[in-house]
């Protein structure tokens, strides 16, 4: 035994010694072969060289990757190093991708860039990119890629701008979005609010005022039949001269006018705002898309209230009635707000959209609609505006972008 140890003791000190000074004896020689020859090829994360391609790498296991210009990469990650290895590039398609506006965050399968910029893409495959804009706006884009070569696309996002003359915020739907051709539609981004209708309140005569605030005076009506306990979010002030919305409920959307005030209140809007758009109410089929953000499928439930809680405990979303503007979050095309919380006025005489706070969930669809009197304002009833085209100085707005 005695004689045995030495002999054991000289081995170990030996292979340390070996691998300490001499680390080639821990390594082996590959040879990184690539179709096409002429790939860059990377070890471990590590530019090392161009196949055809030889170095020593570690024994237990190695990740090699090679990518050429035009070709989709390849990469195989071996945990014993083999002595030759073998990677075919397959013909890729240079994929450039734009944004409008520019400077878009695009991703796909593991990519991510700011557009402008470009990927490489296996030929004869098809690849999903995702356009992301201001305020969560998303587009997504499936681009078939089906020879090889070089490829541009353009993805168009809706983007958001303020009127400096009214100060409303609006989302800007580009055409290419939108079917039947309907152009490029300008989209209020929230509901009217209370300060915003007050403010066409006060700037009409006193008999459009009446008619298009149908719900002053009609309070305790509607709170008898709804028991909603809802209050007008817009009050005349102590001397009785002007209206203003009611303390804290600003940036609520504004409900209770007529079907009549919601168009005299799209035309007041025309002659105030500096965009040259001519503002209205949406299309029934308008008010669909936009309110599905393009989906097949009809969407649902942006607000609920108590009432609907004791039918659904799972829902709660913080507010007993109405959201202030805002309070739900946007749909991928920026709106706030289509489906629940008010009922909005479309360009059908007398036809709603979209559900409200005091509708069944059922109710708070893209599809949604309710034929109501035209003479009458209803605490959960509001409006959206829209416009066909884009402002006319697209340029300087886009600087009063969020």
């Amino acid at each position: 035994m005695r004689k045995i140890l030495p002999g054991i003791l000289l081995v170990v000190l030996s292979v340390f010694v070996a691998e300490r000074f001499f680390p080639q004896i821990r390594m082996k020689r590959i040879t990184v072969l690539t179709i096409p020859d002429g790939a860059l090829v990377s070890i471990n994360g590590v530019p090392a060289g161009f196949s055809p391609f030889t170095q020593f790498v570690p024994r237990d296991g190695v990740y090699v990757a090679a990518e050429k210009d035009g070709f989709f990469p390849a990469d195989s990650l071996a945990e014993t190093s083999p002595d030759t290895l073998f990677l075919q590039l397959k013909e890729g398609c240079l994929l450039a991708v734009n944004s409008r506006p520019a400077g878009c965050q695009i991703l796909s399968h593991n990519f991510s860039g700011i557009a402008p910029c470009s990927l490489i893409v296996e030929s004869g495959s098809s690849v999903e990119l995702t356009a992301l804009g201001e305020m969560g706006v998303s587009v997504t884009r499936t681009v078939n890629l089906l020879t090889p070569g070089a490829r541009v696309v353009t993805i168009t996002v809706p983007f958001e701008f303020t009127d400096p003359a009214t100060g409303m915020d609006f989302t800007v739907i580009p055409e290419d979005l939108l079917p039947f051709a309907m152009g490029p539609l300008t989209v209020g981004r929230y509901e009217v609010t209370a300060s915003q209708f007050a403010e066409f309140m006060n700037s009409v005569d006193p008999e459009l005022r009446r008619d298009s605030f149908s719900v002053i005076g009609r309070t305790c009506l509607m709170d008898s039949i709804l028991k909603c306990n809802w209050r007008v979010p817009v009050a005349l002030c102590a001397d009785s001269t002007c209206y203003q919305p009611v303390p804290g409920m600003e940036n609520y959307p504004m409900a209770g006018m007529t079907w009549d005030g919601a168009e005299w209140y799209c035309r007041w809007l025309t002659s105030e705002s500096t965009t040259g758009l001519e503002f209205r109410l949406p299309e029934s089929t308008e008010w669909a898309i936009l309110a599905s953000a393009g989906s097949e499928l009809p969407v649902n439930l942006s607000d609920v209230n108590e009432i609907i809680l004791t039918r659904h405990p799972d829902i709660d979303d913080g507010w007993r009635e109405t959201a202030p503007a805002g309070a739900m979050g946007s749909s991928r095309w920026g709106l706030c707000e289509m489906q629940g919380n008010l009922w909005e006025w479309t360009d059908s005489r007398g036809i709603a959209a979209g559900g409200s706070w005091l509708s069944s969930v059922e109710d708070c669809t893209s599809e949604s609609r309710i034929d109501l009197s035209v003479d009458l304002g209803y605490p959960f009833v509001g409006l959206r505006v829209v416009a066909t085209g884009v402002p006319q100085d697209i340029r300087s707005l886009s600087e009063n972008r969020h």
